[in-house]
């Protein structure tokens, strides 16, 4: 990389960062669904419970006891805000795919081939 611009160093290293960070939002959007999966399966679980059932709650080091009706709503309102943070990482991976592309383009234009991008980007 000795022979390449500073210009051209700057935007490999922002290539470099821009696929650091869709890494980091693609495994938090994942870890994201996973705990959405949980809670999907707690509320099948519940919603086979009678309303009258006592149901347990941890928190902390402790299981608490709690109305169902209580344990439910807190579950979809987590549920609604999971799914409000995932819409928002695929919007942010989308954007970085999408500046991602175009800095590709622009690197492989100045390079002379997508793999020279690569190439460089180690």
């Amino acid at each position: 990389m000795a022979e390449l611009s500073e210009t051209l160093r700057a935007e490999i290293r922002r290539y470099q960062d821009l696929v650091e960070k869709l890494r980091l939002i693609a495994t938090n959007r994942q870890q994201i669904q996973l705990q959405l999966a949980e809670i999907n399966e707690a509320l099948r679980e519940l919603s086979g419970v009678d309303d009258s059932a006592p149901v347990y709650k941890v928190a902390g080091s402790i299981i608490v006891a709690k109305k169902k009706n209580d344990v439910v709503n807190e579950l979809n309102n987590l549920k609604e805000s999971l799914e409000i943070r995932i819409k928002s990482l695929e919007r942010q991976e989308e954007l970085l795919k999408d500046q991602l592309k175009e800095l590709e383009r622009k690197l492989a234009k100045k390079l002379g081939g997508a793999s020279q991008v690569e190439r460089a980007a180690r």
